[in-house]
């Protein structure tokens, strides 16, 4: 019976990682930041982590996916920007439509205070 264990032990830092092979995002970055240096190749790497040299791909091709984002920053909003601001618009006129409808109500119940309670007439100075 030739069984891998459910958890491994970090040799850094002697942590439990929930899966063998299962890497942290500082080590992840580690990885991908000395395959973008130049300093190891994709297969070093993986050899090195214990992992499939796709799985080194995945990581850097989403770093430079985040590093192309975050370069497109200032180019223009964002999706979610986008979203933001259309529900920001929605809200505003959610806002407005309750400050009218709040204005006829005050409204309205000072004209029933007035036609409830009518205005005596003046006491005379004499």
């Amino acid at each position: 019976m030739n069984e891998k264990p459910e958890r491994e032990t970090d040799e850094a830092n002697g942590n439990l990682r929930g899966r063998p092979g299962r890497r942290t995002a500082a080590e992840k970055r580690e990885a991908v930041m000395s395959i973008i240096g130049g300093k190891s190749t994709v297969d070093h790497v993986a050899r090195q982590y214990g992992v499939h040299a796709e799985t080194v791909v995945g990581w850097r091709d989403a770093a430079l996916l985040a590093i192309e984002q975050a370069m497109n920053q200032g180019s223009g909003p964002t999706p979610r920007e986008r979203e933001l601001e259309r529900e920001n618009g929605q809200l505003k006129l959610a806002v407005q439509s309750l400050s009218v409808e709040r204005a006829l109500a005050v409204q309205a119940i000072e004209e029933w205070k007035r036609q409830r309670n009518p205005s005596r007439p003046a006491r005379s100075r004499r």
